[in-house]
């Protein structure tokens, strides 16, 4: 599979179709699934299959936030052995640290990161893998899991939401949940707090018991290493809407010097200019699908100093221009 991720939180689709009065046997083998294949979530999925599940879901029981309400379901108990570390991390801050380390591990195809800048922390999450359907309603479950998790770890509530997706026709699911409007059409789906909650003690910690943890997390995945494109791939998708896509920040992160990095990507096939490109292409492609953000601020999400710099290096990668690909992208959605 190009990309993957654990059950986890679907684990929950279930027993919400149950409440729509829905049959989810026949809704999952209607659409490909294996009837019990949610039964278990340590079981993977591919990442484009669970779009598609949540989207059949959405049509069968014509709620346009289901998304929503699985991640409604879900904490830090939906992670498994990586949600018992992050329980018993010293700091909000390290059981964050605790998932982005350790998401590569059993996940392939989006990322979730911490950015912190200034006195801000985001705690985000993005899809890099091409082409996944229904990555608005992913966006809200990861979204409300996350909100979830902040509350269940540090007690605290976050400053704001951001979900990168367009204003739904009803908004108040999302406020009964987040107790505030979210900031929709955002350029990214994350959390906003202030960085001085990552100091907050972890309630629930057990320092002997995060040892063995560590331990046991080390051993349950023992997996190849990414490759050094993969690693950069993931990095360039949490960093292109933060204004940090740069070489010497990517090769920082990778503990690299800046011409090495770049050496080990000529190894691999590519170069670094190549993947930042192809990055700000998939993610202004999600963009343009899934928000109403305007063009000129998708161009500067992305770090374009211009709009028609921004324009030109979308038309000579997709053979259209944004406002054409958006406009054929939304009439092949409604049909």
């Amino acid at each position: 599979m190009e990309g993957y991720q654990r059950v986890g939180a679907l684990v929950a689709v279930p027993r919400l179709l149950h409440q729509f009065g829905q049959n989810p046997a026949e809704i999952l083998s209607a659409n490909g699934f294996a009837t019990n294949v949610l039964e278990n979530p340590e079981n993977l999925l591919s990442l484009a299959s669970s779009g598609r599940l949540i989207l059949a879901c959405v049509a069968a029981t014509k709620c346009s936030h289901f998304g929503l309400l699985i991640g409604q379901q879900a904490g830090t108990k939906s992670l498994g052995l990586v949600g018992q570390l992050m329980r018993n991390a010293p700091t909000l801050g390290s059981a964050i640290y605790d998932l982005c380390v350790n998401q590569p591990r059993y996940v392939k195809g989006s990322v979730v990161y911490l950015s912190i800048q200034e006195k801000i922390a985001i705690w985000g999450y993005g899809i890099h893998l091409p082409n996944v359907q229904g990555i608005e309603q992913v966006n809200d479950l990861v979204v409300a899991m996350a909100f979830n998790m902040i509350r269940e770890l540090s007690g605290l509530a976050p400053e704001q939401i951001r979900i990168a997706r367009p204003t739904p026709d009803d908004v108040r699911p999302y406020i009964q949940l987040f107790g505030q409007m979210p900031i929709f059409d955002a350029e990214q789906s994350a959390i906003v707090f202030p960085s001085k909650f990552l100091n907050r003690p972890v309630k629930s910690a057990n320092l002997h018991v995060r040892m063995e943890l560590e331990k046991a997390v080390a051993k349950y995945w023992l997996v190849t290493q990414p490759s050094i494109k993969d690693q950069v791939v993931r990095i360039l998708r949490a960093r292109s809407v933060c204004g940090q896509a740069t070489l010497a920040n990517v090769a920082k992160e990778l503990g690299l010097h800046p011409r090495t990095l770049n050496r080990k990507l000529e190894i691999d096939g590519t170069n670094f200019r190549s993947l930042l490109t192809l990055g700000r292409l998939e993610i202004s492609r999600q963009l343009l699908r899934n928000t109403r953000m305007k063009i000129t601020d998708i161009a500067q999400a992305l770090g374009y100093s211009e709009t028609s710099a921004f324009t030109r290096a979308f038309q000579n990668s997709a053979g259209k221009s944004p406002l054409a690909w958006r406009k054929q992208s939304w009439s092949n959605l409604e049909q």
